[in-house]
């Protein structure tokens, strides 16, 4: 009786005194369409994982919209069922109010002005109000493609515009934009925005290329016009309490690879706008060139309404046009 009384407090002993093990399940998911950009950045990070974290990280990704849309998947995330996500920032606009700013058009000059605000203290600063917020942590986020217009009739310039049925989504900084723009801003959900443009319910639309060829709205809006209004983004996140849960190690293994699968995602998108404009036009679109300036000065006019409700924080707009890149 006493050799098992021993036996037994030194097996307590000795898994006392052993390391915990480290978790090493991953849920990784967004709701990106199967084979976008993004969904195949998703792809890249899991790849990236598994080659490179050996046994730290058992990935389970969960593509398409298997878990809900955007919204319910960030809720998911800010909860914790969801230990990483992509997505683009634009989602965090419910919690952070200054992430409004990234959806005012011509806020930035080009994509190299967007990525250095990117790597700024400025969105250092917004990344922080993520995690003390919404529990979430921004792991890397780069540059997508542009977005640029799509319209029934041809657009030489802002007078082309005025008071055209524009579709948007249900963004107040978009409904804004465009209202500021002259257009009459027009809420049509993206499922049926081809249609609309079709039928004529709405003149002119707006996407990234890749995200407005998987619609076809060059076949109902033939004019693509290179406004690139907005630089768009996307990013990789994890979960703040998963995070501190991670061993240095994982923390490290996780981080570069997201940073990897995000460079990965930001170099291709400029390879893919341009092959897909080329498609565009082999089906019939015309791409035009214009001069931004005139549509520069309209939206600059709507900063300071947009500051003074309280969209993004005072000042902030003018700051991310200070900066150099």
């Amino acid at each position: 009786m006493k050799h098992m009384l021993i036996g037994a407090l030194t097996a307590v002993s000795t898994l006392l005194a052993a390391p915990a093990t480290a978790d090493t399940k991953l849920v990784v998911a967004g709701s990106e369409a199967v084979d976008s950009l993004l969904d195949r950045m998703a792809v890249k990070f899991e790849e990236i994982l598994n080659e490179k974290a050996g046994d730290l990280f058992d990935v389970n990704l969960i593509r398409g919209q298997s878990l809900g849309n955007a919204t319910q998947v960030m809720e998911q995330h800010q909860a914790g069922s969801v230990d990483v996500m992509y997505s683009r920032p634009d989602w965090f606009t419910s919690n952070v109010q200054d992430f409004q700013v990234l959806t005012w058009g011509f806020t930035f000059r080009d994509r190299e002005h967007m990525q250095t605000f990117l790597e700024s203290d400025i969105f250092g600063g917004m990344n922080q109000q993520v995690v003390d917020e919404m529990g979430v942590r921004i792991l890397s986020v780069a540059v997508d493609q542009p977005r640029i217009l799509y319209t029934r009739e041809p657009v030489s310039s802002v007078d082309d515009v005025q008071g055209m049925k524009m579709r948007v989504p249900g963004i107040k900084a978009y409904l804004k934009l465009w209202e500021t723009i002259g257009t009459v801003p027009t809420q049509v959900a993206w499922a049926e925005a081809f249609l609309a443009l079709k039928t004529g319910a709405v003149g002119g639309a707006e996407a990234d290329a890749s995200g407005a060829y998987s619609q076809k709205f060059h076949v109902a809006a033939p004019n693509i016009t290179l406004t690139n209004h907005l630089m768009s983004s996307a990013h990789i996140s994890v979960n703040e309490a998963k995070w501190n849960s991670l061993t240095a190690e994982q923390q490290q293994v996780l981080q570069a690879a997201a940073e990897e699968a995000v460079h990965w995602m930001s170099e291709t998108a400029l390879g893919d706008s341009r092959a897909t404009l080329d498609k565009m036009v082999a089906e019939g679109a015309t791409v035009s060139e214009i001069d931004n300036g005139p549509f520069s000065e309209r939206a600059r006019a709507g900063v300071t309404e947009m500051e003074a409700e309280g969209l993004w924080s005072s000042g902030l707009w003018q700051k991310i046009r200070d900066l150099e890149s």
